[in-house]
């Protein structure tokens, strides 16, 4: 078996335990608004022990348990991307899986095991859609989906987000949020949604959906350069280069007022 067969039969694994609800028990993370379920625990651990497995001395970060294991290769891993949604059955969720290689990611999976939907790229590969090859759109700015949020975990920075959607939606057709960075992502890759940004993200939020966005033909980064994977930092990402340096200078506008 490949790796990447490996990756994917690990992500549709994970997405069997997640849709499996017996028992579920859901806390939070300092806020309110963050959640965390068993599911997002049991995830997490199946993945810590069969990631590894598939690329010996590999090490994991996961968004729960952090990081395990030492090693240039390294998987970073949301377990339940839209953990919100996961604790509502609004049956919007992903896993999300990424493998990086000194600072670079080379494999990338988001599983969204509702609708059975398997995203994954491999470094100068492409990216695919349940095996079919898939590219983003050619649609203008004017005729763009934005998809976007509120900083829900950070709500001192919603009125900048809500600013920026203000002046972004004249730009563009109309703005959706489905509460999943890295479905998200990888609906902009295959050509459903044009436009994506957010204020903060984790670099499990953003591994996996990058990489497939950039395999699919698109453009990512943050404001000033590339996404950050050491810390949380806002994430930019679209169809074009004429539509991403639009939300580019709009995001730079706004976060600039508040002293970002």
């Amino acid at each position: 078996m490949c790796m990447m067969d490996g990756l994917t039969e690990a992500a549709r694994e994970a997405g069997r335990i997640m849709l499996d609800r017996r028992g579920l028990r859901v806390s939070t993370k300092g806020t309110r608004e963050n959640l965390a379920t068993t599911a997002d625990l049991n995830v997490e651990r199946f993945l810590r022990k069969r990631l590894p497995e598939l690329v010996p001395g590999s090490s994991f970060v996961g968004e729960e348990d952090g990081k395990s294991g030492e090693g240039d290769l390294v998987w970073i891993v949301d377990p339940i991307d839209g953990t919100a949604n996961y604790a509502r059955d609004l049956r919007v969720s992903t896993v999300s899986i990424a493998l990086r290689r000194d600072g670079e990611t080379v494999a990338g999976a988001v599983y969204q095991p509702y609708t059975d939907e398997m995203f994954c790229a491999m470094k100068g590969k492409g990216t695919s859609v349940n095996g079919r090859a898939v590219r983003v759109s050619d649609r203008p700015l004017a005729n763009s989906m934005f998809c976007t949020s509120w900083s829900a975990y950070r709500k001192e920075r919603a009125p900048m987000c809500f600013r920026i959607s203000e002046r972004v939606l004249p730009l563009c057709e109309d703005i959706r949020r489905f509460g999943t960075a890295a479905y998200e992502l990888s609906l902009l890759a295959e050509g459903r949604i044009d436009i994506f940004f957010e204020a903060a993200l984790q670099p499990w939020d953003i591994a996996a959906g990058a990489l497939i966005v950039r395999e699919a033909g698109g453009v990512c980064g943050s404001v000033y350069g590339p996404e950050s994977y050491d810390s949380e930092g806002p994430m930019i990402a679209a169809n074009s280069r004429e539509s991403f340096g639009a939300i580019r200078d709009i995001v730079e506008e706004e976060m600039n007022k508040e002293g970002r």
